[in-house]
C-alpha cells in the first residue's frame, strides 16, 4: 500500500509539473505565431502560487467551494487509470469508457460551482459548456468503438501492448479515421479556438471562469494542468503506441526511455491543438454543435464500420 501510494504521488507531482510546462509551451508558441514575444515557460507555475497565496472573503456557498474540489478529484483519479509508459498505478482497470468518463466529468464540477455563483456570464458559460459537451460524444463515442471494434478490448492497457507488436493504431485506416476524429474533439477538451464557446473571452468575460480567484482559481490552475497531461497521455496511448520500452538491462532505464517517448508525442499531440487553436477563430455554439455532429461524426463513424469489417 505504501509504495503504491508513493508511486500514485511521484505520477501526480510529474504530471502537474509537466502539465504546467505544456500551459507555458502554448503560450508562448501561440504568441510567437502571432509574432509576440510571449512569457517565459514557467509563468504558469508563477501565476498558480500568487494565486493560492492570495485570501479570498467572498464564497458562493458549499457548492462553490466543493465544484473545484470534484474536478480537480476528477482528474487525478482519471490520470491513475492511464497507462504511463511502463508504469501506472491502476492501469490494469482502465478502459476507455472509465477514462473517458472521467477526463469529461471535471467540465461538471466547474459548471456546477460557477453557476452557483449567481454571475450571469458564468450562467452563459455554463450552458455553452454544456452544449459542448453534448455535442461532442456522438463523434467521441464512434471513435471508441472503433478502438474497441478492432482491438477486441476496452482495456487500456491491453491496446498499449497490442500496438507494440501491430504498429500504432493511426497506422490503420479503420483508427487513422478515429484518431482525426478524437484529435478535433480534443480541441474542445482543451478548450481550445475554434471550441472555446465557454469562456470566449472578448463576449462572456471567460464564462464559467469570471468568479472564480485566488485559491479556488489556483486550484483549478492545477486541475488544467493535470488535464492537459491526461488527456495527451490517454491519445498517445491509444493512437500513438503509448511507450513500453525494454530494451536496457535496468528497469530505472526502462522506465526513463518510455517517459521520454510519450512525452515527445504528448508534445506533438500539444502543438497540433495549439496551431489550431492560434490559427483559427471561434466558433459560435450553434456552429460548433452542427460540425461535431456532421464531419468528425461521419469520419469516426466510418471508421467504427471498418473496423468492425
Amino acid at each position: 500500500m505504501i509504495e503504491t501510494a508513493l508511486k500514485a504521488f511521484l505520477i501526480l507531482i510529474y504530471a502537474t509539473f509537466v502539465g504546467f510546462m505544456f500551459m507555458g509551451i502554448i503560450r508562448i508558441v501561440t504568441a510567437r505565431i502571432h509574432r509576440r514575444v510571449g512569457p517565459p515557460i514557467y509563468q504558469p507555475i508563477l501565476d498558480t502560487i500568487k494565486l493560492l497565496s492570495k485570501k479570498s472573503n467572498i464564497t458562493h456557498g458549499l457548492i462553490y467551494d466543493f465544484g473545484v474540489i470534484y474536478a480537480l478529484g476528477a482528474t487525478i483519479l482519471a490520470l491513475m487509470f492511464i497507462p504511463l509508459g511502463s508504469i501506472g498505478v491502476l492501469r490494469a482497470y482502465g478502459d476507455l469508457i472509465l477514462i473517458t468518463f472521467l477526463l469529461e466529468i471535471p467540465m461538471l464540477g466547474i459548471m456546477f460551482a460557477a453557476m452557483s455563483s449567481g454571475n450571469p456570464y458564468a450562467g452563459i458559460g455554463a450552458q455553452r459548456a454544456l452544449l459542448t459537451l453534448l455535442a461532442i460524444q456522438v463523434p467521441l463515442g464512434f471513435a471508441i468503438v472503433a478502438l474497441a471494434e478492432f482491438y477486441g478490448t476496452f482495456s487500456t492497457y491491453e491496446i498499449v501492448m497490442a500496438q507494440q507488436t501491430m504498429g500504432w493504431s493511426i497506422i490503420h485506416l479503420p483508427l487513422l479515421l478515429a484518431a482525426i476524429a478524437y484529435d478535433i474533439v480534443l480541441q474542445a477538451m482543451f478548450g481550445k479556438e475554434p471550441f472555446d464557446i465557454m469562456i470566449a473571452p472578448g463576449e462572456i468575460s471567460l464564462g464559467p471562469m469570471v468568479e472564480f480567484g485566488g485559491k479556488h482559481m489556483g486550484i483549478l490552475q492545477i486541475q488544467h494542468a493535470i488535464a492537459l497531461f491526461a488527456e495527451t497521455l490517454f491519445f498517445a496511448n491509444i493512437f500513438l503506441g503509448g511507450a513500453v520500452v525494454t530494451a536496457f538491462s535496468s528497469s530505472i532505464l526502462n522506465t526513463i526511455a518510455s517517459l521520454v517517448i510519450v512525452l515527445i508525442k504528448q508534445v506533438a499531440v500539444l502543438l497540433v491543438a495549439t496551431f489550431m487553436g492560434a490559427i483559427f477563430p471561434r466558433f459560435t455554439i450553434d456552429q460548433a454543435a452542427k460540425f461535431y455532429w456532421k464531419w468528425p461524426t461521419i469520419i469516426a463513424a466510418l471508421g467504427a464500420i471498418l473496423a468492425s469489417l
